[in-house]
């Protein structure tokens, strides 16, 4: 059995900290995969899940909700009761910070289920963010 302990551990980066959390029981779904992204001071947590390609061993990864205040909440679309929002420069940060986190988890010998590599299948390396993945900020209410 290997030693999952890095899989787990924050990731510093310049635009901000992230990690795996892990699988968590959605609402009335089956478990699904959880990262926190730690960035301008505050914590948050996003979903993340395989796509599969035509081939049907392949998949590329979408991060299907983002900006969840607990970890406990997931399974619906992101809602402002329970989400924040971001402004587009915040949202950018966020997408960079995952991408860089998903290439140092697939690099791991330990890396996360989600990440799942074998002979015949694994990671393409490409990263879709769902339509309506986040809340969108409306700067315009802040002037």
């Amino acid at each position: 059995m290997g030693d999952y302990s890095k899989t787990f551990e924050w990731i510093d980066l310049p635009q901000g900290r992230v990690r795996y959390v892990g699988e968590k029981r959605g609402r009335e779904e089956p478990p699904i995969d959880v990262f926190s992204v730690c960035v301008h001071g505050w914590t948050y947590f996003g979903e993340l899940r395989r796509i599969y390609l035509s081939d049907r061993n392949h998949y590329d990864l979408e991060i299907v909700s983002f900006g969840w205040l607990t970890e406990d909440w997931f399974g619906t679309e992101p809602d402002p009761a329970f989400c924040a929002s971001f402004t587009e420069k915040q949202l950018g940060d966020v997408q960079i910070l995952v991408s860089q986190a998903v290439s140092n988890w697939y690099a791991m010998d330990d890396r996360p289920a989600i990440l799942f590599k074998s002979s015949k299948s694994g990671f393409s390396g490409d990263i879709h963010f769902a339509s309506g993945w986040a809340l969108l900020k409306d700067v315009g209410d802040a002037i």
